[in-house]
């Protein structure tokens, strides 16, 4: 019977070992729209819009298929749809409310920029890092910036520009 209540005892300290081994290690921001000029839901509407509608299809990860994607300069996005059934990122089906931003070097390294379901926040989540909160934002702010003048350069240039996706992706 000890031998019972042992084994019970070492079984439960594994497996919640375990369990808190497997959580990502994550930090996140919640950014009220109008609080930073550039981090914005009207901006972060029309990013999405752009690679939406100019973007490509791309496999980033094994929980959705051809995500809309687009390979701006220096990180990659791609766009998530708001119900996980929608597997296959069917546009039109559903709504797309978190912008994936990938860097890849000189490691790969990922953010999440999610819209409300109100429309009225942000939530900007770093995977496998803690930085604190601000410094979240702002590098969420820089993705923004980048990716808002590219949007304008390529608006004015009325085609988008084509690009090969970096080597080894």
């Amino acid at each position: 019977m000890h031998a019972a209540i042992a084994g019970a005892a070492l079984l439960t300290l594994i497996l919640g070992w375990n369990a808190r081994s497997a959580e990502i290690e994550s930090s996140t921001a919640i950014v009220p729209d109008g609080s930073n000029p550039v981090l914005t839901v009207g901006n972060f509407v029309r990013i999405r819009q752009f690679i939406l509608s100019q973007g490509r299809r791309r496999t980033y990860c094994n929980m959705f298929n051809d995500n809309p994607y687009w390979q701006f300069f220096g990180f990659n996005a791609y766009l998530n749809p708001a119900v996980p059934t929608n597997i296959n990122c069917e546009i039109g089906k559903f709504e797309f409310n978190t912008l994936v931003i990938q860097v890849t070097a000189p490691h790969t390294k990922y953010w999440d920029i999610i819209l409300d379901e109100a429309g009225k926040e942000l939530r900007v989540r770093q995977y496998y890092s803690k930085p604190d909160s601000q410094v979240l934002v702002h590098e969420a702010t820089e993705f923004f910036r980048h990716a808002l003048a590219e949007v304008e350069q390529q608006a004015k240039c009325g085609e988008p520009e084509k690009r090969e996706p970096a080597a080894g992706k």
